[in-house]
């Protein structure tokens, strides 16, 4: 079993010919970049979190390199940074030989996008360059991961290392940047916007998405009954009407599920027309959201904090996708595969430790910390997906958590096997298909069952 992506990683020319494009070398030195690039990545310590003498141990106990503690601290600068930055690039713009299945379940969609951050905070000391805002405290520092993923592939699209501040919003020139037709667009509120949706319309791609409550009251119906000009033409006044979300709202039951074709949302020179789903909560559901809701009122005027409980009783979700192919039972479990993408995020900061960054260091020992840790989560995927793709001939589901973890294993093991990623890919073969079967909770549905009906 070969991989491209692997095999490029350990392809010490290819590493040699970067390091010397960004400045790293000039001479090729017995701590040499691909050293420098193991340490990072797969050694079994955190560079962010253990102290340098413990980093200086791992190195001479592994690769009998001695080195001082300080020849390794002075490793971590803006030129190591860059060059980690570049593997990284490198990495993630690879064509990978994705193995498509027999039985394509997603074939009317080209992928599924999902888009979403996760924010690690740094030390105070790096507020300047990574700003998180003010507290009691005072001013500290965080960093923002912004991840578009395919999951009918299982393959990142693009991640961006940002600032903590930076608004989610500001991330979507970048998802335009790699929108094509026929994709199925699923973000999260933050980075959308009535622009952004008809952009994907323009692309011929298809969108789910949560309506914000400041929308509810710019829904509109086209008027059955409008009143032209002498020319024929509609007057734009008159073209739409209100409509009347209130009155939808208290004539439903909870567990209901109503749709609206062809309703518009924004203002009168910027509409944007879609289907409108709205579903009245019942049980732990409606529960779970009043909590929230009620925790995050603030407002001091009495009968906005109860209309904003009411609402919440509801969900409001709009989409273009045909009625004919997805009726409106599908539209929220469809959007629910997004919570793929926070999954894997509680898998990097668990298990890889992405976020165990609090120590008062430089600013490059940190970015080098984040790179290597993404290095090492492209890896994973990829080995991750690839034993999917073999184990999944057994018609096996397989937990990606436990997946990711049981890889992340043997990553930290590498040099235990000269690096030679075939031996552990046999052992993980033999391993995975027997320990890591997905559970399943009562009641519940899967992703993979949600995937199935997908079609």
């Amino acid at each position: 079993m070969e991989s491209k992506y692997l095999n490029f990683l350990l392809d010490e020319n290819e590493i040699n010919r970067i390091a010397k494009e960004v400045g790293l070398c000039k001479r090729i030195r017995t701590f040499t970049p691909l050293e420098l690039l193991k340490m990072v990545v797969f050694y079994p310590n955190n560079i962010a979190k253990d102290i340098l003498d413990e980093i200086s141990l791992n190195l001479f106990e592994i690769s009998s390199i001695s080195v001082s503690n300080e020849s390794i601290n002075k490793r971590f600068n803006s030129t190591f940074v860059k060059f980690l930055k570049a593997i990284f690039l490198e990495l993630l713009n690879i064509k990978l030989n994705v193995k498509i299945p027999e039985k394509n379940i997603l074939e009317p969609f080209n992928r599924i996008l999902l888009t979403d951050s996760t924010v690690s905070k740094l030390h105070s000391s790096l507020s300047e360059e990574y700003p998180g805002g003010r507290n009691q405290e005072g001013p500290y520092s965080s960093l923002k991961i912004n991840l578009i993923k395919d999951l009918k592939n299982n393959t990142p699209v693009d991640i961006q290392v940002s600032r903590g501040t930076k608004n989610d919003y500001e991330f979507l020139p970048r998802i335009k940047k790699f929108m094509k037709a026929k994709d199925l667009i699923l973000n999260d509120l933050g980075y959308c916007s009535l622009e952004f949706l008809k952009h994907v319309i323009k692309k011929k791609a298809f969108f789910v998405s949560k309506l914000k409550l400041n929308s509810l009251k710019t829904i509109s119906l086209e008027n059955p009954n409008p009143t032209y000009f002498k020319n024929g033409t509609v007057k734009l006044q008159n073209k739409f009407i209100p409509f009347d979300i209130e009155k939808e709202c208290n004539s439903m039951v909870a567990g209901e599920i109503r749709e609206f074709e062809n309703v518009h949302i924004g203002g009168d020179s910027d509409k944007l027309p879609c289907r409108l789903i709205i579903t009245k909560l019942d049980g732990v559901l409606e529960e779970r959201r009043h909590k929230t809701v009620t925790k995050k009122i603030r407002d001091s005027r009495p009968y906005l904090k109860e209309e904003k409980r009411e609402i919440a009783k509801f969900g409001f979700m709009i989409t273009n996708l045909p009625k004919a192919s997805y009726p409106k039972e599908q539209i929220y479990p469809i959007y629910s595969l997004r919570w793929q993408i926070e999954l894997e995020f509680k898998n990097w900061k668990s298990i890889l430790e992405i976020d165990e960054s609090h120590r008062k260091l430089k600013k490059e020992r940190i970015e080098a910390h984040f790179y290597g840790k993404l290095i090492n989560i492209l890896v994973n995927n990829e080995i991750s997906k690839m034993l999917k793709d073999e184990i999944a001939i057994e018609n096996t589901v397989l937990s990606d958590k436990k997946v990711f973890h049981h890889v992340s294993y043997y990553l930290e093991k590498l040099h235990h096997y000269n690096y030679r990623f075939n031996d552990i890919l046999d052992k993980l073969k033999r391993l995975v298909a027997k320990t890591c079967l997905k559970s399943k909770k009562k009641g519940e549905t899967s992703s993979n069952e949600v995937m199935d009906f997908v079609t």
